[in-house]
């Protein structure tokens, strides 16, 4: 028998329709108040730092570096510093341009770390080169897993990641994709004194490669206004750890609409993550965190197989601000078959405020079955 969180899972899932219209909606602020001496001056500021709304092609390289404020459940509150860097490798008429972002973070817990994304758009749009590495010194924390254990286990997580991908274009909208993809994590200071089973909690490095195919008619792939993307990876690893390969599928869904008579977008988002039983814990899928279902701890839900699906919508209040609204529902287990025997609910809101064409800095609140949890990053979820 479904419950009623399954039922709204398959709603969240079939329920969604918007109709199209213009692209300026998207950005056109609820409120057209004329700006005043405090905007100007902080315009005046963000502009000295790089920090202008808008690509200016002509400039080359558009080049920003932002001090900025950082919290997340887990790290607590913490201070970092952000470069955005847009580019144009070879045809001026691209939409959109390349982009590079270098985040870095040190946490109240003394957790740090700097991730890079590199976005490259070649040819007219023909070639596109990705690449993402993460470098930290986290403290993380483990609840068994589908977190099922409500004694938590803290612990040190060094961790090293980098996925690069080549995609072409094969036909309209629809790219091919091979890449190399490298972890490491080396889990220490655990904590004994639970009842968790820690030995799952191992040194890992693991290496492979990846094949995608993914179709994306969104007007931008940071921060889009219009389009879908879909899509599935499939990744072949090895781990070191357990001398053996292992596979992971990836499957997903988004989409972006703007009303005909309403400011503002309506993005949504549905992925599965699927995990063969040989993978290491370290490695699998992980529900939870700023980007998959805000209002829950990362590392509370972790298994072989996660779904979740969230709907955002997007609004332009007055100047660089802005402000969302969202639901999500999602679900980890250990076999595909037990996909939302439990299911999580969150809901939540936020603030947006641009510093870079559609690059935003976001404060979220989301809530979910244990309470509150807050977040302070950088650019949209999806």
């Amino acid at each position: 028998m479904l419950n009623y969180k399954r039922i709204l899972f398959i709603a969240a899932l079939t329920s969604f329709s918007a109709v199209a219209t213009e692209q300026s909606l998207a950005t056109l602020p609820l409120f057209d108040w004329p700006e005043n001496i405090a905007t100007q001056s902080l315009d005046d500021i963000l502009n000295s730092l790089g920090a202008s709304q808008t690509y200016e092609k002509e400039q080359g390289l558009n080049s920003s570096i932002i001090p900025t404020a950082y919290y997340t459940p887990e790290k607590g509150l913490g201070i970092g510093a952000l470069y955005v860097g847009l580019y144009n490798l070879s045809d001026t008429k691209l939409s959109q341009p390349s982009s590079l972002s270098l985040n870095s973070y040190y946490s109240e817990n003394n957790s740090y770390g700097v991730s890079l994304k590199n976005k490259n758009f070649f040819e007219s749009d023909k070639n596109r080169l990705f690449i993402h590495a993460n470098i930290a010194n986290d403290v993380s924390y483990f609840y068994g897993l589908s977190g099922q254990s409500e004694n938590v286990t803290s612990y040190n997580s060094e961790e090293f990641s980098a996925n690069v991908i080549w995609l072409r274009k094969v036909a309209s909208n629809i790219y091919l994709g091979f890449g190399v993809i490298g972890a490491y994590i080396n889990p220490s200071d655990i904590d004994v004194n639970t009842t968790n089973n820690t030995d799952l909690l191992v040194k890992d490095s693991s290496m492979g490669g990846s094949i995608k195919i993914d179709y994306d008619s969104r007007d931008n792939v940071d921060n889009a206004f219009k389009g879908i993307n879909l899509g599935f990876q499939f990744n072949q690893m090895y781990s070191n750890s357990q001398s053996e390969t292992y596979e992971q599928y990836q499957v997903y869904y988004s989409q972006y609409h703007q009303f005909q008579n309403l400011t503002g977008t309506l993005a949504w988002q549905v992925k599965g993550e699927f995990n063969s039983d040989d993978t290491p814990f370290v490695q699998l899928a992980n529900l939870g965190g700023d980007e998959k279902l805000r209002g829950y701890i990362e590392g509370r839900y972790v298994d072989n197989n996660m779904v979740f699906s969230q709907v955002e919508y997007r609004i332009p209040i007055y100047w660089r601000v802005g402000m969302v609204f969202w639901t999500g529902v999602g679900s980890v287990a250990n076999n595909i078959s037990g996909l939302f025997d439990d299911t999580l609910i969150s809901y939540g809101t936020g603030f947006r405020f641009n510093i870079k064409d559609r690059v935003n800095l976001r404060a979220d609140i989301g809530f979910g079955d244990d309470g509150a949890e807050f977040y302070l990053n950088i650019n949209e979820v999806f």
